[in-house]
């Protein structure tokens, strides 16, 4: 199973927190990023899998 790291980044794309998380696959990886570090004030969260970046996901959005 793909390992991914996933940033919540702030207005100034500064690293507010981080997290590991461990699915098969982008998309569930995604969703279970957002579910995890999107909350009130944060604008972005990055996923990366090693080099590669994923997504940049707006937490504003559904």
């Amino acid at each position: 199973m793909p390992t991914y790291r996933a940033y919540r980044v702030d207005h100034r794309r500064h690293i507010q927190a981080a997290a590991w998380i461990d699915a098969p696959n982008d998309i569930v990886a995604k969703a279970e990023a957002k579910d995890e570090l999107c909350e009130d004030g944060t604008p972005v969260v990055e996923l990366w899998q090693a080099t590669r970046l994923v997504d940049e996901m707006k937490c504003d959005e559904d």
